[in-house]
């Protein structure tokens, strides 16, 4: 099904492109690596995580608008894991190779683990992210971004206290850190 919209979304993000006339359109590979800054039962960690990929396509109208579109996939963790598609627009600074970026991304929680400890919850969770970009080359570009969430609970997990009784206390998503290396070549 996740296969479907993904080409579903592509093909309708090359027709608008060619409809509109646009002055570019650009499809590649993603490579995220990401600090989670996880939290539960008040106590917050950092785990960091190298699997992420995407792919991207960058529809650009204007010289300094751009905007993308990131299906691909995160692991990042025994309870946190799943398919994203992400909306985002850059906007270029002036004459330079920096662009401010924000987006949207919906994230598919899928990695369930569950054990007597625990498990992970199978939900979307819509993140917003704002970041800061630079494009090296026609094809290579380099941004950092930080992404945040009001639906912050991904997983649960039994707490036992000193009486041999438990509760369920869930890990929220506080924040996610991620440094993106983005490939794309013009196909129009």
């Amino acid at each position: 099904m996740r296969r479907y919209i993904f080409i579903l979304s592509l093909l309708i993000f090359i027709q608008l492109s060619s409809t509109v006339n646009s002055q570019s359109l650009k499809i590649g590979f993603r490579f995220e690596p990401a600090m989670l800054i996880s939290e539960q039962n008040n106590s917050s960690s950092i785990s960091f995580t190298p699997y992420s990929f995407y792919i991207t396509a960058i529809w650009e109208p204007i010289n300094n608008l751009g905007f993308e579109l990131r299906p691909g996939y995160l692991l990042g963790g025994e309870y946190y894991g799943g398919f994203e598609l992400g909306a985002f627009a850059r906007w270029m600074i002036s004459s330079s190779k920096f662009y401010i970026i924000g987006g949207v991304t919906n994230h598919s929680n899928d990695v369930l683990g569950s054990h007597n400890g625990g498990s992970g919850l199978s939900k979307n969770i819509l993140y917003k992210s704002i970041g800061i970009g630079f494009q090296k080359d026609s094809k290579l570009g380099i941004d950092l971004m930080y992404y945040y969430t009001n639906d912050k609970d991904y997983a649960y997990s039994n707490v036992y206290n000193s009486y041999s009784s438990y509760r369920f206390e869930n890990k929220k998503m506080n924040g996610i850190l991620k440094i993106g290396f983005s490939l794309a070549w013009d196909i129009l």
